[in-house]
């Protein structure tokens, strides 16, 4: 009689103890799904900002973007210098979202970026036309920098074919 009394309380324990382990499986696949349902858009969003900021920076396309506001080189080298990095710092929160490699590619390219600028106005008489300052700096991230945009863009891609395109 005791011995039944035993088997059947360690059946039920077992049986509540399965239950538990389940519900508990449950409610954390339940919380995980609702997590990445908040997480993935966010993720992917960083990937757009990012890749629109790598777009944005590249010498070619700030060139044709900010020349017709200035009218030195000096004044155009600092209005890219600054454009730069005031799109980074609005940008800069994006990295909790996107992976260490693809976040060091944009670094790399934003410093690319800047060192070329920086390069090409050391090179230049401060006091000539803003066209002059903007050929040259369109010359010079031709065999410079695009390299690192082009690096950064491929990352960026790469991680959303990877994380969020699969089959």
């Amino acid at each position: 009689m005791i011995l039944e009394i035993l088997v059947i309380t360690l059946g039920a324990v077992a049986i509540v103890g399965l239950f538990l382990r389940n519900e508990h499986l449950r409610r954390t696949a339940e919380y995980r799904d609702k997590a990445l349902g908040t997480i993935l858009p966010n993720r992917l969003q960083a990937y757009e900002r990012l890749a629109l900021y790598v777009e944005r920076i590249s010498p070619q396309n700030m060139v044709v973007r900010e020349q017709m506001k200035v009218q030195t080189a000096m004044e155009l080298h600092t209005l890219l210098a600054q454009s730069v990095r005031q799109e980074f710092e609005h940008n800069i929160a994006m990295q909790i979202y996107i992976s260490s490699a693809s976040w060091n590619r944009v670094l790399r390219a934003k410093d690319e970026v800047v060192k070329c600028m920086s390069e090409i106005a050391k090179e230049t008489n401060p006091k000539v036309s803003s066209i002059e300052y903007g050929r040259k700096l369109i010359e010079a991230a031709k065999n410079d920098c695009d390299f690192y945009l082009r690096r950064a863009l491929e990352g960026l891609r790469a991680d959303v074919a990877g994380e969020f395109v699969r089959s």
